[in-house]
C-alpha cells in the first residue's frame, strides 16, 4: 500500500488520494448487498488522470474499478483494489444535436439531466432506468440499462452510435473521429483481428447465432454483448457494443454519443384489479401486439399488501382477497384523438377478463404522478418491513411473455420452499419481473438458505424458461457465478476470450461480470447492524447523493450512515480504538459538513431523515459551557441580535474604510486567534439591521401580520448593494396591496429557533418557538389574520412548531396566493438568477417562485445542480469550504444575469460571494415590478 501510494502520488495530487481504512470503506459503499472491497480511492479530473492511474495500476498488479453513482445493485462498483471516482466539470459534458436527434454526454451527469438537455427539442434517451435522477451516464451505459418504459429496441445497446473510450493499456479510442480509428486499427490490429476471429467462429455455428438471437429478443444483461458479434462485422462497432454492459471490465467508458426517441406529449395511466395473477398475465399476452401500450406494471398480492398503509390508494386496495393483484397501465400518444383510441383499444380487451373494479383511465397529469407514485413506493414499502440487520436481497429476471402465468407460478412455489414472503412486480410486457427479499446476510445459516435458493433460482429460469438471469440489473458480482449457465460453455468461452483480449492482466474491476469463485454471489457480504432508529432503514440506494450539498468534499448522507453502522459494528466487536479514530474520521467529514437541510429525505425512498440524527448528534456533545451561553442567547434575544447588528455595522466601515482584502486580513487573524470560534468574514458579509419602520395604520381594508426574522433584523445589505432595508420594502409592498401591517408584541426578542435547530439545540429552539407562538397568536388574534415571514427557512420551522390556529406564508406563496390579483405586475427588462431554498423545495413551493419572478423579469435563469446553497444558517461563516463547494458553477450559469433572489438572508450571503451577482430577498423583485 505504501509503494501504490507513493505511485499514485506521482500523478494525483495527495488531496485526492485516499488511504485511511474509514474514508475508503465509506466512499466505495453502494446500493448492492456487498461489503466494499477497495482498498484506495483516487479522485480523477480528466482522461490523463485516468491513463496514470491504470498505469501505476498495471505497475503494481492491483485492480481498478470506475466509480459511477453507485445506484447498480448487483455490486458492479465492488471490484478488489483502487476506486476511481469521477470529479470536476470535465466529465459533465452534455451537447445536443441535429434539433435532438442525437446527443453526446460525458459520463458524469444523471439521466435525467441529459433528459433536460434534450426536453427543448421533445425528445428523451431510450433507458429510463428507475434509478435516473441518481445513475450517472457512465453507469446506464457500463450496465445497459433500459427501465419500466423502455423497449430492446431503445436499450443502451441499441442507442449508441459512438464512443470514446480508454483500454487498460491507456490506449485512447474515439470510435466516431476517422484518424483516431485509423491509428487504433494500426496500434491494436492484433486485438481487432482476434474479434473477427471470434466472430467467424459465431457466426460459422448458425444454432449459436440463432440461440444468441433468441436470448437478446427479450432484456439481458448477463455477461457480455455477444450479440455483437453478430449484428456488426467490422471489429470497431464489435469493440464499441462490447463496451456496453461491460460493468467497467473491459475499459473506460469516457464519452457516448447516443440517438434519442420522441416525448410524446400526451398520456393516459390506469391501475387495473384483478382476481389472480393468472388472469393479469392472460391479459397481457391479449394485449401484446394489439395495443399501444408504453408500460404494463404488475403487482402482485404481497405487493399490494405491503402498500396498504401509503397514503391516496384507491379503496378497493383496503379489502382485496388473496391472490388479486394490480396491473399499472401507461399510453402515450401524439395527440387527444390518438390517445383516445389507445385507450379504446386496451379496454376493449380487458373486457374480456373479470376485474375487481371498474377499469378506466386518467389523462389529469398529477392523477397521473399520483399513480406512478404507488408503483414507485413498491420497493420502499416492502424495505420497511424488514428489521434493521436484514438487508434487502433484490433480483430481476426475464422470460418470454407467453410463459408469464407459469413462470409467476413457479417463483411463488421456489418463494413458499424457501419461506420466503417475496412479492413478484414487473414490467410485465417485457417479461421482466423483479421480486425483493428480506435476509439476514450477516447470517451463515441465512446466507447458505440464500445460496440453495439462487442455484434453484438459476435452473429454473435457464432450464425451464431458457430466460435472462438479469433482465437489467446487471451481472455485477450477484451473478458472476452463473454466466455460464445461462450461456452454455462455448459461449461463456468467447466472453472468457474477449476478457483476456481486452484486459490480459486482469486489473478492470477483477471478480466482476466473469468469477471463478462460484459462491461469489454469497461472499463478503455486508453486515448490517441496528445504528440508531432515525437512519436504520437506510438501504444504500443512493438516491440522496445528487442534492447533498458536501458530496465533493465531505460525506453523503448515504456515506455518513455507512460509517456511523461501520462503527457501530466496530464497537459491538470490542475494537474500540478503531471505533474511536473512525469517529473522529466521521466528525471531520460527516458531522461538521452536514448542513442538516433535509433535502436528502425528500429525494430518500423510504425517508430516512439523516439531518435529524446529526442535529441530536450535535446536541448530545454540546459541554456546560456551551449550554449556557445558548440558555444566555435564547434569554437575552434583543440584545444579542443588537449586538450582532453593531459588529456587523462595524465589520462594514472598516470595509470602506481600508478594503477588503485588509479587513479579510484582519478578520482571519481575529479567528486564528479565537480558535475558530469567530466567524470567517468575507466581502459580501452584510452590514448591520435596520430600524423597525413605521406603520401606515390606515393603509388597507385587511390586516396582516408582518414578523421579520431574526436575520432580516440584524442583516442589512452589503458592500455595493445600495437597496433599502428590506422590512422597509416589504411593509410598503403590504400596504400598495391593500393590507394594513401588524408588528408582534416584543419583537425585538423574537426568534423561530432554527439556528438553536441546527445546532441540535432543541429545547432552546423550542422554548423560543413557544414564545414566537404566543406573540403571534396575540397579534393575529388567535389566527384570524394572516401572518407573513419573510424568510423560508424559518417559515418551514414555524408551520411544524407553531399553533395550527395560525395561518403562516413565506413571501412566495402568499405573493402568488394573496397579492397576485391585487396589483398590476411589470416585467422589468432584466434577467434574474432564483436560488430556491432547501425549505421552499420542502414546501414545494420552488415551481410558485419560478412563477412569480416570472411575472417580473423577462428572463429567468434557475441554475442546474445548485440545490443547497451549503450556508445552512452560520455554517457558511465557520465551515466557507462548504458553501464554496455546494455552489461550485454557479457563477459560470448566471454570468448573464442581472441580479439574483431568494428568500434566506444567510443563503443570500453565500450565493452572492460565490455567484458574483447580488442575491436579495424575491420581495425586493415584487415591489420593483409592481410600482
Amino acid at each position: 500500500m505504501h509503494k501504490l501510494v507513493n505511485d499514485m502520488r506521482q500523478y494525483i495530487p495527495a488531496e485526492r488520494i485516499y488511504d485511511h481504512p474509514a474514508l475508503v470503506k465509506t466512499y466505495a459503499v453502494d446500493a448492492s448487498y456487498f461489503e466494499p472491497q477497495a482498498k484506495l480511492v483516487v479522485d480523477v479530473r480528466n482522461p490523463a488522470e485516468i491513463v496514470r492511474v491504470l498505469e501505476v495500476c498495471s505497475r503494481n498488479n492491483i485492480g481498478v474499478t470506475f466509480r459511477g453513482a453507485g445506484t447498480a445493485v448487483s455490486g458492479q462498483a465492488c471490484g478488489n483494489g483502487v476506486l476511481v471516482r469521477l470529479k470536476g466539470p470535465f466529465w459533465n459534458r452534455i451537447e445536443v444535436l441535429d434539433n435532438g436527434q442525437l446527443f453526446w454526454s460525458g459520463s458524469s451527469p444523471t439521466g435525467v439531466d441529459v433528459n433536460q438537455a434534450l426536453a427543448p427539442f421533445g425528445r428523451k434517451m431510450g433507458a429510463d432506468p428507475a434509478s435516473m435522477a441518481s445513475a450517472s451516464m457512465g453507469g446506464i451505459i457500463a450496465d445497459n440499462s433500459a427501465g419500466m418504459c423502455c423497449m430492446i429496441e431503445d436499450n443502451c445497446y441499441n442507442s449508441v452510435l459512438g464512443m470514446k473510450i480508454i483500454l487498460a493499456d491507456g490506449t485512447y479510442l474515439d470510435t466516431t473521429a476517422e484518424e483516431s480509428v485509423a491509428d487504433f486499427r494500426k496500434s491494436h490490429g492484433e486485438l481487432l483481428a482476434e474479434l473477427l476471429k471470434l466472430r467467424t467462429e459465431i457466426i460459422s455455428q448458425q444454432d449459436v447465432v440463432e440461440r444468441i438471437r433468441k436470448k437478446y429478443s427479450i432484456k439481458n444483461t448477463i455477461g457480455y454483448m455477444v450479440n455483437s458479434f453478430v449484428d456488426y462485422d467490422d471489429p470497431i462497432d464489435i469493440l464499441m457494443h462490447l463496451m456496453i454492459g461491460s460493468e467497467g471490465t473491459l475499459g473506460f467508458i469516457h464519452e457516448v454519443l447516443m440517438r434519442t426517441v420522441p416525448t410524446l406529449p400526451v398520456r393516459a395511466v390506469g391501475l387495473m384489479f384483478f382476481p389472480s395473477l393468472a388472469v393479469a398475465t392472460d391479459a397481457v399476452i391479449a394485449m401484446k401486439g394489439n395495443c399501444k401500450i408504453d408500460a404494463a406494471e404488475v403487482l402482485d398480492y404481497n405487493c399490494l399488501t405491503a402498500m396498504q398503509n401509503l397514503k391516496g390508494i384507491p379503496d378497493v386496495m383496503k379489502s382485496l382477497e388473496d391472490g388479486a393483484c394490480a396491473m399499472l397501465i401507461e399510453t402515450k400518444a401524439e395527440n387527444d384523438e390518438a390517445l383516445k383510441q389507445n385507450m379504446s383499444d386496451i379496454l376493449e380487451i380487458l373486457g374480456r377478463f373479470p376485474s375487481l373494479s371498474e377499469q378506466e383511465f386518467t389523462t389529469d397529469d398529477k392523477t397521473c404522478e399520483h399513480l406512478w407514485n404507488i408503483r414507485r413506493a413498491l420497493f420502499p414499502a416492502i424495505a420497511n418491513f424488514r428489521e434493521p440487520d436484514e438487508f434487502v436481497f433484490t433480483e430481476d429476471i426475464n422470460i418470454p411473455v407467453s410463459d408469464l402465468a407459469e413462470g409467476c407460478e413457479s417463483f411463488q412455489n421456489l418463494f413458499n420452499k424457501y419461506n420466503y414472503a417475496a412479492g413478484i412486480m414487473g414490467h410485465a410486457f417485457h417479461g421482466n419481473l423483479h421480486f425483493s427479499i428480506p435476509v439476514k446476510i450477516a447470517d451463515p445459516e441465512e446466507v447458505d438458505k440464500l445460496h440453495h435458493f439462487m442455484v434453484d433460482l438459476v435452473d429454473l429460469i435457464t432450464k425451464r424458461f431458457d430466460g435472462s438471469l438479469k433482465a437489467e440489473h446487471g451481472t455485477g458480482r450477484a451473478m458472476a457465478p452463473f454466466v455460464c449457465n445461462e450461456w452454455g460453455e462455448f459461449l461463456y468461452s468467447v466472453m472468457l476470450k474477449v476478457k483476456d483480449l481486452f484486459d490480459p492482466q486482469g486489473i478492470l474491476n477483477p471478480g466482476i461480470l466473469i468469477s471463478d469463485d462460484k459462491k461469489a454471489h454469497v461472499h463478503g457480504l455486508k453486515s448490517p447492524v441496528a445504528a440508531d432508529p432515525n437512519i436504520d432503514l437506510c438501504i444504500d440506494c443512493g438516491f440522496c447523493e445528487q442534492v447533498c450539498p458536501s458530496r465533493n468534499i465531505g460525506l453523503t448522507p448515504r456515506q455518513r450512515i455507512s460509517l456511523i453502522r461501520a462503527v457501530t459494528k466496530l464497537r459491538s466487536e470490542g475494537k474500540d480504538d478503531i471505533a474511536d479514530d473512525w469517529e473522529e474520521v466521521f466528525n471531520r467529514y460527516g458531522e461538521q459538513l452536514c448542513a442538516t437541510d433535509g433535502l436528502c429525505g425528500m429525494k430518500c425512498p423510504l425517508g430516512v431523515h439523516i439531518p435529524e440524527f446529526i442535529r441530536e448528534r450535535r446536541g448530545k456533545k454540546h459541554s456546560q459551557r456551551a449550554l449556557k451561553t445558548a440558555d444566555y442567547v435564547a434569554g437575552h434575544m434583543a440584545g444579542v441580535l443588537k449586538g450582532v447588528s453593531l459588529g456587523l455595522n462595524g465589520m462594514s466601515l472598516a470595509q470602506k474604510i481600508i478594503g477588503d482584502s485588509a479587513i479579510g486580513a484582519m478578520a482571519s487573524s481575529a479567528r486564528f486567534l479565537s480558535g475558530g470560534r469567530i466567524p470567517l468574514w468575507n466581502k459580501a458579509m452584510p452590514s448591520g439591521g435596520s430600524s423597525i419602520p413605521e406603520l401606515n395604520l390606515q393603509s388597507g381594508s385587511e390586516k396582516i401580520v408582518y414578523f421579520p426574522s431574526c436575520a432580516v433584523r440584524s442583516m442589512g445589505p452589503a458592500k455595493g448593494d445600495d437597496s433599502e432595508p428590506l422590512m422597509d420594502v416589504t411593509v410598503r409592498l403590504l400596504e400598495r396591496a391593500g393590507y394594513e401591517v401588524v408588528f408582534p408584541d416584543s419583537m425585538d426578542k423574537l426568534c423561530c429557533g432554527k439556528a438553536f435547530e441546527t445546532k441540535g439545540l432543541k429545547e432552546h429552539a423550542d422554548e423560543l418557538a413557544a414564545g414566537l407562538g404566543q406573540a403571534l397568536l396575540k397579534a393575529t388574534e388567535n389566527g384570524k389574520y394572516l401572518v407573513l415571514c419573510d424568510t423560508s427557512p424559518c417559515l418551514d420551522r414555524m408551520k411544524k412548531t407553531l399553533d395550527k390556529r395560525l395561518t403562516l406564508m413565506d413571501p412566495i406563496e402568499f405573493i402568488v396566493k394573496k397579492v397576485v390579483d391585487r396589483l398590476d405586475f411589470k416585467k422589468l427588462k432584466k434577467t434574474v438568477a432564483l436560488h430556491p431554498t432547501c425549505s421552499t423545495r420542502a414546501m414545494g413551493l420552488d415551481g410558485f417562485l419560478t412563477e412569480l419572478a416570472s411575472k417580473c423579469a423577462e428572463s429567468v435563469v434557475v441554475p442546474k445542480g445548485i440545490n443547497c446553497c451549503g450556508f445552512s444558517g452560520d455554517k457558511g461563516f465557520h465551515k466557507p469550504e462548504l458553501n464554496a463547494s455546494a455552489l461550485e458553477g454557479l457563477r459560470e450559469q448566471i454570468a448573464d444575469c442581472d441580479e439574483g433572489y431568494s428568500v434566506s438572508r444567510t443563503c443570500e450571503i453565500g450565493l452572492t460571494l460565490h455567484g458574483g451577482k447580488t442575491y436579495r430577498n424575491i420581495l425586493y423583485l415584487v415591489e420593483e415590478a409592481t410600482r
